[in-house]
C-alpha cells in the first residue's frame, strides 16, 4: 500500500488584541499546496506547534484530504516543529499542546513523524484559492469521527480517558481503536433517563443530555447535542449518578 504525505509548515504569527493567527501552509503529494489560517488563544505555550497540530487534524479529520476515518497506519507527517514528534512520544514539556493535537497520539499514533525546516515549497499568494479559517480553541480536546448510527459525534478527551479506565486499554491509542470500532459497528440504544435523573444532569449540563448503550455491554455514552453532531462528554458503567467532573459549557466549545 502507498504511502499518503501529509506536510505542513507553520511561517508567521499574528498576534491581536484577543487571539493569535498563525498561516499554515500544507502539502499532498508533489502538486496540492495550500494554506490555512489557525485562530489560537494568546495564551497558548508554543503557537506555531498548536497551530500545525490543529491544522493536521482539520485536513485529515474534517477535510478528509485522503479519505474519511483516516488512521495514522501508512501516514507520514512531516511537521517543522520538533515539539510534535516529541508529544507524539508523550515527552514535550509543553502541557497544552497535548490538548490541541491529542488525536496524534491516539488516533494517528501509527504515523511516521518527521521533521523538516524546508519552505521552498511553500506556495506563493498567486498559486492559492482562498485560505480558510480555523478555530484551533474549538478543536482543543476533542475528536470528531462519522459513525451510521448516530452521524458525527465529537469524543472529548475525558470521555476518551474515562471510556479506556472502564475497558482496560493499555494506552490511548488502542482506547481510540476500540472506541471508534465499537461506535462505527454494532446496534446503539437511546437510553431514558428517570426524571429525577434528568433534572440533575440539567443543573450539571444546562441542558438535558442523551444517554445511548449498546445492547450487549454495560457501558453508558452521555452526548450532548450541537447543530450538526454529538458531543459524547463522558462513559459511565450502570449507575447513571456516577459523579462528572466534566462540564462542556466551559471547554471543548464546540
Amino acid at each position: 500500500m502507498s504511502l499518503d504525505i501529509l506536510t505542513v509548515h507553520a511561517d508567521a504569527v499574528t498576534e491581536r488584541s484577543d487571539h493569535a493567527r498563525v498561516r499554515v501552509y500544507w502539502m499532498t503529494g508533489k502538486l496540492r499546496k495550500k494554506a490555512i489560517d489557525v485562530t489560537l488563544a494568546l495564551t497558548c505555550q508554543d503557537k506555531m506547534a498548536a497551530a500545525e497540530t490543529i491544522a493536521i487534524r482539520y485536513l485529515l479529520g474534517e477535510v478528509n484530504v485522503f479519505n474519511v476515518n483516516r488512521t495514522g497506519i501508512n501516514l507520514r507527517l512531516v511537521v517543522s516543529k520538533g515539539a510534535i514528534k516529541k508529544m507524539a512520544k508523550n515527552s514535550t514539556s509543553k502541557i497544552d499542546l497535548y490538548e490541541y493535537g491529542y488525536p496524534i497520539f491516539t488516533r494517528y499514533a501509527e504515523a511516521e513523524i518527521t521533521v523538516s525546516k524546508d519552505k521552498s515549497w511553500c506556495p506563493g499568494l498567486e498559486e492559492m484559492d482562498e485560505v480558510p479559517v480555523i478555530d484551533g480553541e474549538a478543536l482543543r480536546g476533542i475528536e470528531k469521527i462519522q459513525t451510521e448510527s448516530l452521524g458525527v459525534i465529537a469524543i472529548t478527551r475525558h470521555a476518551m480517558e474515562r471510556y479506556g479506565e472502564h475497558c482496560g486499554t493499555i494506552d490511548m491509542n488502542t482506547t481510540w481503536k476500540n472506541i471508534n470500532r465499537r461506535f462505527k459497528g454494532g446496534k446503539i440504544d437511546q437510553i431514558k433517563l428517570p426524571p429525577r435523573v434528568i433534572m440533575h444532569k440539567l443543573k450539571k449540563y444546562g441542558e438535558a443530555p442523551e444517554v445511548w448503550k449498546h445492547p450487549d455491554n454495560p457501558l453508558h455514552y452521555v452526548f450532548c447535542k450541537r447543530l450538526d453532531h454529538k458531543v459524547l462528554v463522558t462513559v459511565f458503567n450502570k449507575d447513571p449518578d456516577e459523579p462528572i467532573t466534566f462540564n462542556p459549557s466551559k471547554a471543548n466549545r464546540v
